[in-house]
């Protein structure tokens, strides 16, 4: 069965595993992919001009861009996809022009929805404040921008983050990786969700990575995905 299997990442010999971000507020994340053994953040792009997070990657000595969404889109609607598409092509043409080559694409906190032709180009993966793994009636559960107050709602007594690849279905592509327990405790769900970027989201980023960078995952024909143990291959989620 292993044959059908292609690997998510190869590592290539003498040469560590590129990623750039893209980010639209803090990019909490980032500090956590860092300082890796077999991957680094060669750069990122900003679709916010006023992102705090611009001058949080500056410091750890990441070049950033910015692609300012709005301006880009001035009086139209944000939700316009063909204006998407042309904003899409701009963040590729960034990343072709700054020469970064990356591997991966990592999305830290990126607000919006991203084309075909962007998700086809690169393997993009994203972190979301829930366990995608939890499925209701066969459909993910915690999905959407809501996910950690519905959680709480719904009485779980713990949240977790999810690293998977993005696809054009928000919060649908493949799962890698589910983040370490938090508990519920007695915070709200802002409180909640502001703690599990430094406890889950980060944490679970930076194993996904490091696992990534090892080419430790693979996908088959019907994107399930497996983990490498050993000399076998361990089917996931």
């Amino acid at each position: 069965m292993y044959e059908n299997l292609k690997p998510i990442y190869e590592p290539k010999k003498d040469k560590k595993m590129k990623i750039v971000v893209l980010f639209s507020g803090g990019a909490s994340a980032v500090p956590f992919m860092v300082g890796g053994e077999e991957h680094e953040v060669v750069g990122a792009i900003s679709t916010n001009k006023n992102a705090s997070g611009i001058k949080k990657l500056e410091k750890l000595g990441i070049s950033v861009e910015v692609a300012d969404i709005r301006d880009f889109y001035g009086d139209k609607p944000i939700t316009d996809m063909k204006m998407r598409e042309a904003h899409d092509e701009k963040l590729m043409s960034i990343i072709d022009e700054k020469k970064w080559e990356p591997d991966i694409i990592a999305c830290s906190g990126y607000m919006y929805i991203l084309t075909k032709k962007f998700l086809e180009k690169f393997q993009v993966l994203n972190v979301h404040p829930a366990d995608l793994s939890i499925k209701e009636n066969g459909k993910r559960e915690y999905t959407g921008a809501n996910a950690v107050k519905d959680q709480m709602e719904a009485g779980e007594k713990v949240t977790r983050s999810t690293i998977h690849i993005m696809d054009e279905k928000p919060d649908h592509g493949p799962i890698l990786f589910v983040s370490e327990d938090l508990p519920v405790e007695n915070r709200g769900p802002k409180e909640q969700q502001e703690l599990m970027k430094e406890k889950c989201d980060g944490p679970a980023y930076r194993e996904t990575l490091d696992m990534l960078s090892k080419g430790m995952f693979a996908m088959d024909s019907n994107k399930n995905v497996y983990v490498k143990h050993g000399d076998r291959w361990v089917k996931k989620f």
